[in-house]
């Protein structure tokens, strides 16, 4: 799961043409950066969800890294001709075998918002007992 962080910082100083470009363009970045086995999705708002086959813990934050670092090197260009750097936080869940799949992206919501709380721009693999996401219903391990 993949927050664009300050989106609101970013719509409310550019305006929101700026930011739906800020989602063209780290959609576009999440395109190039993943393999075509992998599915990506607009999750709603500035989040999306790239879900990744067949790799294991470090693969997964791996290739979590590869987005995060290539959406802070790639920063948007404005209509002024300006810059306007762009950062992600992201969480990884690992699929435990459980067939709900709100579970995983539960989890993976929940390691998001705790790359948010310890400063942003970073990736945050899922652990058992990490504090729930806002509004989130209670997980079952």
């Amino acid at each position: 799961m993949l927050d664009l962080d300050h989106f609101k910082a970013i719509n409310d100083g550019h305006g929101h043409e700026a930011g739906d470009r800020a989602l063209q363009h780290v959609a576009a970045l999440l395109v190039d950066n993943t393999r075509g086995s992998d599915y990506l999705f607009r999750y709603g708002g500035e989040e999306f969800v790239v879900v990744l086959g067949s790799v294991g813990e470090t693969e997964a934050l791996g290739i979590a890294e590869g987005l995060r670092r290539a959406i802070a090197d790639s920063p948007l260009p404005l209509a002024d001709g300006g810059r306007l750097g762009l950062t992600a936080s992201i969480g990884v869940a690992l699929q435990d075998g459980h067939p709900d799949y709100e579970r995983v992206l539960a989890r993976a919501d929940a390691a998001m918002y705790q790359a948010k709380r310890g400063g942003r721009d970073r990736v945050v693999l899922a652990t058992r007992g990490m504090p729930e996401p806002p509004g989130a219903r209670a997980l079952r391990y």
